[in-house]
C-alpha cells in the first residue's frame, strides 16, 4: 500500500489534515458530533475504494449537521441523465434528457428493484440533515448519482432499471446527455414581454394588478454592471408609490452575497403590505431577507417552508486535501437570525404549495393566489 513520507497511506493523510482543518477552521465542529465519533468514521473512509472516497469523506461531514460543510466534488461524473424533487413523501421526475423525457412528471417507485425508500434511508446517511427541507434536497440530488448508487450498492453499471408509477425503463447513464427540467415558478415569455417588465433572469419585477411581483433568484450580480443594477433598484422603488402591496419571490434564491439587495429592501416603503413567497430553494442569503423583511417590513410569508434552520452555521473557506485533491466547504460563522429560537423550520403563514401538477403543466400557484387575494 502506497504511504506518504510520514508513513502512513495518503487517504490516512487526507483524513487527518481534514480533520485538523475542520478543527481550525469550522466555528464549533463538535457541537453536533464528539471528536471520536467523527474519527472513527473518517478513519473508516480511508478504508473504501478510492472511487467512493469523496462519498465517505461526506458521510463523515454530514455528521456535523451543518449544510454549509461539505465535500464538493461528491458527485463528480456518472449522473443519472434525471433531475428529481421531492413533493409530498414521494420523489418525482421534474428534469430528464430528450431521450428520456416521456418520464417526466411521473413518480419514481425503484430502481434496479430496490424500493426508492430503502434507497432514501440508505442515501440520507450523506445529508447534514440540518433539518427535513435540507434532507429532501440532498436526497433528491444524491440518489441522481450513479456514483453514490453504486456506493450503496443499488447499482453495479452505467445501465439502470427504473419504475415508475406508470413504466420500467431501462436508464444508461452518458455524461454527453443534457437533462433539461421543468420550471413552474421561471416567468413565461407573456410576463417577460408584459410592459411593466424590468430587470434580467437573476432579479426582475413587473406589475400585476395593484401588486409590485419582485422576483430575485440569486444574491449576486454576476455578468450585470453596477449601473444595471442601480438602474433596476430605482425604478423598482418608484413603482412602490403606485402599487397597494410588494411580492418578493426567493422560492429559487439559494443565497450569495446578502449585501446585494440589501439597501433596496431597507428602502422598501413603510405603508404597504409587503409578502415573501419562499420555498425549499430559500436558503442562505436568502433567509437573511425572508427574515428580515418579516422582521422589520411586517411582511406576511407565503409559500412552502424555507430550505434551512434559521439559526446555523454559515458563511464556508475552502479545505483542499493534499493528496486526493478533494474541496471541502467549511463554515466558519454562526448566524443566530432568530436569537433564543431553536426552531427546525421557518414556515410560511399562508401555504401555496407547488404541486407536480404545477411542474407538468408549467404554471405558478404564485400568480393565481396573487390574482385571487391582492
Amino acid at each position: 500500500m502506497e504511504q506518504t513520507e510520514s508513513g502512513i497511506t495518503p487517504k490516512q493523510e487526507d483524513v487527518k489534515y481534514l480533520q485538523e482543518q475542520l478543527e481550525l477552521t469550522h466555528y464549533d465542529v463538535y457541537r453536533n458530533v464528539s471528536k471520536q465519533v467523527l474519527s472513527d468514521s473518517l478513519q473508516k473512509a480511508t478504508e473504501v475504494d478510492h472511487e467512493f472516497f469523496n462519498i465517505a469523506i461526506q458521510e463523515s461531514l454530514a455528521l456535523i449537521e451543518d449544510a454549509h460543510t461539505y465535500a464538493e466534488w461528491i458527485l463528480n461524473g456518472n449522473y443519472l441523465p434525471l433531475e428529481l424533487r421531492e413533493i409530498d413523501g414521494q420523489y418525482y421526475i421534474i428534469g430528464s434528457s430528450e431521450e428520456y423525457k416521456s418520464l417526466l412528471g411521473q413518480k419514481l417507485i425503484d430502481i434496479n428493484g430496490h424500493n426508492i425508500v430503502d434507497i432514501t434511508n440508505k442515501v440520507s446517511n450523506l445529508s447534514s440533515k440540518e433539518n427535513n427541507e435540507v434532507l429532501k434536497s440532498d436526497l433528491a440530488l444524491y440518489i441522481t448519482s450513479n456514483q453514490v448508487l453504486k456506493y450503496y450498492e443499488f447499482s453495479s453499471s452505467k445501465q439502470l432499471q427504473l419504475t415508475t408509477n406508470k413504466t420500467t425503463t431501462k436508464i444508461t447513464v452518458n455524461q454527453e446527455d443534457e437533462v433539461k427540467f421543468l420550471h413552474p415558478l421561471r416567468w413565461k415569455d407573456i410576463e417577460i414581454n408584459d410592459p411593466s417588465y424590468v430587470g434580467n433572469n437573476i432579479y426582475q419585477f413587473r406589475i400585476v394588478g395593484d401588486t409590485l411581483l419582485f422576483q430575485y433568484n440569486k444574491c449576486t450580480n454576476k455578468n450585470h454592471s453596477e449601473e444595471e443594477l442601480s438602474e433596476f433598484k430605482s425604478r423598482l422603488l418608484k413603482v412602490t408609490n403606485s402599487v397597494k402591496s410588494i411580492v418578493v419571490d426567493l422560492r429559487e434564491n439559494r443565497g450569495g452575497n446578502t449585501g446585494i439587495m440589501k439597501d433596496l429592501f431597507e428602502a422598501f416603503p413603510e405603508n404597504k403590505s409587503v409578502y415573501v413567497a419562499m420555498g425549499r430553494n430559500t436558503f442562505s442569503s436568502a433567509m437573511h431577507h425572508l427574515l428580515y423583511l418579516r422582521n422589520t417590513k411586517n411582511a406576511t410569508l407565503i409559500g412552502e417552508n424555507a430550505g434551512e434552520k434559521p439559526n446555523r452555521f454559515g458563511d464556508h473557506k475552502d479545505i483542499v486535501l493534499p493528496n486526493s485533491k478533494i474541496k471541502i466547504g467549511c463554515s466558519y460563522k454562526y448566524f443566530q437570525l432568530l436569537p433564543g429560537q431553536d426552531i427546525e423550520v421557518v414556515e410560511p403563514d399562508i401555504r401555496i404549495p407547488v404541486t407536480v401538477e404545477d411542474y407538468i403543466n408549467n404554471t405558478d400557484p404564485l400568480n393565481q393566489w396573487i390574482k385571487d387575494n391582492l
